[in-house]
């Protein structure tokens, strides 16, 4: 993106609206069901696989291939969120410098 754009600026100002755009998708229910895992995903989460380590899925009692299943159905399954109206943020109190 900083090649097309030729500023660093630029670049990050549209990576920034591009997710401000797809949050705000979901925020609102507007997306669309993943139906198929294409190759390039499926590269991606052997990648997120890999990083986790043997050690972590033998601790997990998992195995890649099934971890691998696992993930890829709850892609497709999807999540549902549901944003409580009543809500209200209450910033916490700032941490002093030391």
């Amino acid at each position: 993106m900083l090649a097309s754009k030729g500023s660093v600026n630029l670049a990050v100002a549209a990576i920034a609206r591009k997710l401000t755009v797809a949050v705000w998708y979901l925020m609102m229910g507007r997306w669309t069901a993943l139906e198929e895992i294409d190759a390039r995903l499926r590269g991606k989460v052997s990648k997120m696989i890999g990083s986790v380590g043997q050690q972590r899925l033998q601790s997990l009692g998992k195995t890649r291939k099934a971890y691998r299943q696992e993930i890829c159905q709850r892609l497709k399954t999807g999540r549902e969120y549901v944003l409580d109206p009543n809500k209200k943020f209450v910033p916490h109190p700032a941490a002093s410098p030391a």
